[in-house]
């Protein structure tokens, strides 16, 4: 016999009432795991969010690093400033350290530098030409080989070339790169008007190796993380930001 109207629309209802109870009852066990489950899938729809929007991934990461950068000038900053009187003959009183530009200038900038520093290599020109434009500034120069073990023997180099008179023709050669065995070193001296070997026997000096180990403690000290890192009047620089030094520079004319 065929079911009623009533008795079919009452067992209708009753495999709604099934789905219904089935239902609540997963999505109850959902709810029960969210805390394990929800920020996991949040972070994957991060990610893919992220991923596909490679602008914000960038932006990220430069407030990152700007934010770090910022860290760690205020690290060198407060060193700066809690360090001035003994600064006066490690930073800026060395017979040791070169100077790029007028050695009598009024005007010292502390630059931090490494020959393998793609930075320092590319700001060299800048900074060239920001010495000629300001002739009574002068840069103390920090050879501080950090990035790679050629780093050294090159920072040494350039500090006995700097006892022999040719600091400036040997630095420029050495900022231009391809500088990677003691041959191209020799040949950059040669052409500097040095005698490669008489600067070799000097490199390896007990004097300046340990001048270098100095500075290199010097650096550390001074959370000097990055180069090339010029210093102008107690305030440090991250980078060849010229239009930085150039206002930095004006400020201290003003102050004198």
């Amino acid at each position: 016999m065929p079911e009623s109207s009533s008795q079919s629309s009452y067992g209708g209802w009753r495999d709604i009432q099934g789905h219904i109870t089935t239902g609540l009852a997963v999505f109850a066990v959902i709810l029960a795991g969210a805390p394990y489950v929800l920020p996991q899938v949040q972070a994957w729809q991060t990610q893919q969010g992220l991923l596909e929007r490679p602008a914000m991934l960038q932006a990220a990461s430069e407030k990152l690093q700007a934010q770090a950068d910022a860290a760690v000038a205020t690290k060198t900053r407060e060193a700066l400033k809690a360090r001035a009187e003994s600064l006066k003959t490690t930073l800026y009183g060395s017979k040791m350290d070169p100077i790029l530009g007028n050695p009598a200038a009024p005007i010292k900038i502390v630059e931090f530098l490494d020959y393998n520093c793609t930075y320092c290599r590319s700001g060299a020109p800048l900074v060239k030409a920001f010495l000629e434009a300001n002739p009574d500034v002068a840069i103390i120069i920090k050879e501080y080989p950090v990035i790679s073990k050629n780093s050294r023997p090159l920072a040494a180099y350039a500090l006995a070339a700097a006892e022999a008179g040719k600091y400036e023709a040997v630095h420029y050669a050495f900022m231009s790169g391809g500088v990677d065995s003691e041959a191209e070193a020799h040949a950059v001296l040669a052409k500097a008007g040095l005698n490669p070997q008489t600067i070799q026997a000097r490199m390896s000096s007990e004097d300046i190796q340990n001048y270098i180990t100095e500075t290199l403690v010097l650096g550390d000290d001074l959370a000097i993380t990055g180069t090339p890192t010029f210093i102008i009047d107690g305030e440090p620089y991250n980078g060849t930001n010229i239009p930085a030094m150039t206002a930095a520079v004006e400020k201290l004319r003003k102050k004198s």
